[in-house]
Protein backbone atom coordinates (compact mmCIF):
# COMPACT_ATOMS: atom_id res chain seq x y z
CA UNK A 1 0.00 0.00 0.00
CA UNK A 2 2.68 2.14 0.03
CA UNK A 3 2.33 5.07 -2.39
CA UNK A 4 -1.12 4.95 -2.09
CA UNK A 5 -2.93 8.52 -1.94
CA UNK A 6 -5.77 9.07 0.75
CA UNK A 7 -8.74 10.99 -0.21
CA UNK A 8 -9.75 13.90 1.68
CA UNK A 9 -12.46 15.46 2.66
CA UNK A 10 -13.21 19.43 3.29
CA UNK A 11 -13.50 19.67 7.22
CA UNK A 12 -12.89 23.58 7.55
CA UNK A 13 -13.10 24.63 11.50
CA UNK A 14 -10.51 26.94 13.07
CA UNK A 15 -8.02 24.12 13.62
CA UNK A 16 -8.98 21.75 10.54
CA UNK A 17 -8.96 21.72 6.16
CA UNK A 18 -9.41 18.29 5.26
CA UNK A 19 -9.34 15.08 6.87
CA UNK A 20 -8.64 11.12 5.46
CA UNK A 21 -8.70 7.68 6.49
CA UNK A 22 -7.66 4.44 5.21
CA UNK A 23 -9.21 1.65 6.81
CA UNK A 24 -7.09 -0.77 5.39
CA UNK A 25 -3.84 0.43 6.66
CA UNK A 26 -5.67 2.44 9.47
CA UNK A 27 -4.06 5.68 8.84
CA UNK A 28 -5.40 8.89 9.39
CA UNK A 29 -4.40 12.40 7.57
CA UNK A 30 -4.92 15.70 8.72
CA UNK A 31 -4.38 18.52 7.07
CA UNK A 32 -4.39 22.13 9.67
CA UNK A 33 -5.44 25.50 8.69
CA UNK A 34 -2.13 27.02 10.62
CA UNK A 35 0.36 25.55 7.96
CA UNK A 36 -1.22 23.62 5.05
CA UNK A 37 0.88 21.03 6.42
CA UNK A 38 -0.38 17.52 6.54
CA UNK A 39 -0.11 15.20 9.73
CA UNK A 40 -0.23 11.70 9.19
CA UNK A 41 -1.17 8.72 12.52
CA UNK A 42 -0.72 5.29 11.97
CA UNK A 43 -2.61 2.40 14.10
CA UNK A 44 -5.91 4.64 14.43
CA UNK A 45 -8.81 2.34 14.83
CA UNK A 46 -11.68 3.22 12.88
CA UNK A 47 -14.03 4.19 15.59
CA UNK A 48 -11.90 7.79 16.40
CA UNK A 49 -12.19 8.47 12.57
CA UNK A 50 -15.95 8.40 12.97
CA UNK A 51 -15.74 10.27 16.20
CA UNK A 52 -13.44 12.86 14.91
CA UNK A 53 -15.92 13.67 11.99
CA UNK A 54 -19.29 13.24 13.56
CA UNK A 55 -17.83 14.89 16.78
CA UNK A 56 -19.03 18.91 17.50
CA UNK A 57 -16.36 20.01 18.74
CA UNK A 58 -13.53 17.80 16.63
CA UNK A 59 -10.79 20.54 17.13
CA UNK A 60 -11.14 19.64 20.22
CA UNK A 61 -11.34 16.28 19.88
CA UNK A 62 -8.61 16.20 17.67
CA UNK A 63 -6.30 17.95 20.20
CA UNK A 64 -7.12 15.44 23.23
CA UNK A 65 -7.57 12.10 21.31
CA UNK A 66 -5.40 12.48 18.30
CA UNK A 67 -2.62 14.37 18.95
CA UNK A 68 0.07 12.82 20.91
CA UNK A 69 -1.53 9.37 21.29
CA UNK A 70 -0.66 8.23 17.93
CA UNK A 71 3.03 8.42 15.73
CA UNK A 72 2.55 11.64 14.11
CA UNK A 73 4.48 12.36 10.62
CA UNK A 74 4.54 16.03 8.46
CA UNK A 75 3.93 14.68 5.15
CA UNK A 76 6.35 16.69 2.31
CA UNK A 77 4.81 18.73 0.09
CA UNK A 78 5.22 16.48 -2.51
CA UNK A 79 2.53 13.85 -0.55
CA UNK A 80 -0.22 15.83 -1.72
CA UNK A 81 -3.68 14.46 -1.28
CA UNK A 82 -6.83 14.23 -3.05
CA UNK A 83 -9.95 16.57 -1.84
CA UNK A 84 -12.94 16.08 -2.20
Amino acid sequence: MEGRKIKHISFYTTLIETIGYDPQCAILEVKLVSDGKIRQYKNVPENVWYRLREEYHSDSYYRRYICGRYVETILSDDDSEEVE
